[in-house]
């Protein structure tokens, strides 16, 4: 075979339909890259999924467990508490489970195999994961600046349990990384065991406990004011007789 003919069979191949089918999905493949984001449902159901909700049970149940500790021993609860006990615990849990999505995407142990695959699968960036988690840790401070203002917790004593839990969540990864040096679970024992139960009990009970201190103002206070009436119409009766004598007035 000559060069003429192995340019002309060169030449043939590259214009046959198999040749033309491969440029076609080449051109496609370019073009699926090119194409715009996903829509904004498609975006929120990401960042759901990066939140890991199907963990969220490890939230729920001790805030629970420290509200129904709280109903026994004083025989009522406060739904709005609750709730916002639950927001907080939830917030700084969702921030949590983004800051372990970061940093072990940034150590190289995420990949395709892994659970969570968020930014292994580039459902979303790292960029996205770090601003979503200083939001949550965010609506967690206000919420529990919330919890204080409607609550009689002392400062110290809310600043103590939740930042500490506050501080778990970050540190199981970020940071010192516990998970890392082999003290991951005993950070998560901590978290979600003492410190989610005691945020919760110590809202609830505070918060019954100004209640019925506020009641037993209510009744005391005419008590008081009844007893000091009376012990003042008794001394100014002996002051009038007293003056009355010095100055020798029947």
């Amino acid at each position: 075979m000559g060069p003429a003919d192995l340019v002309q069979k060169i030449s043939i191949s590259a214009e046959s339909p198999r040749g033309t089918e491969r440029n076609d999905a080449g051109a496609a493949l370019a073009g699926a890259e090119r194409l715009p984001p996903g829509t904004w449902r498609q975006k929120c159901a990401a960042y759901v999924l990066a939140l890991r909700p199907w963990s969220f049970s490890a939230s729920l149940t001790p805030v629970a467990l420290g509200s129904a500790l709280a109903y026994r021993a004083e025989g009522a609860l406060n739904p709005g508490l609750l709730v916002g006990s639950a927001v907080t615990v939830l917030a700084v849990h969702g921030a949590g489970n983004l800051v372990n999505t970061y940093y072990d995407f940034s150590k190289g142990i995420d990949h395709k195999k892994s659970d969570d695959r968020t930014l292994v699968d580039q459902i979303l960036e790292p960029q996205d994961v770090v601003r979503f988690g200083v939001f949550l840790y965010t609506v967690g401070c206000i919420c529990a600046a919330g919890l204080y203002a409607v609550s009689t917790l002392k400062l110290e004593h809310l600043a103590l349990i939740y930042f500490g839990g506050l501080s778990s969540s970050f540190l199981y990864t970020g940071g010192i990384g516990f998970k890392y040096v082999a003290l991951g679970d005993v950070v998560i024992l901590i978290t979600f065991g003492p410190l989610a139960v005691m945020f919760a009990h110590a809202v609830q009970r505070n918060n019954i406990e100004k209640q019925k201190l506020l009641r037993r103002r209510k009744i005391l206070y005419p008590y008081h004011w009844r007893k000091m009436w009376k012990r003042t119409s008794v001394y100014s009766s002996g002051f009038q007789a007293q003056v009355c004598q010095m100055l020798n007035v029947p």
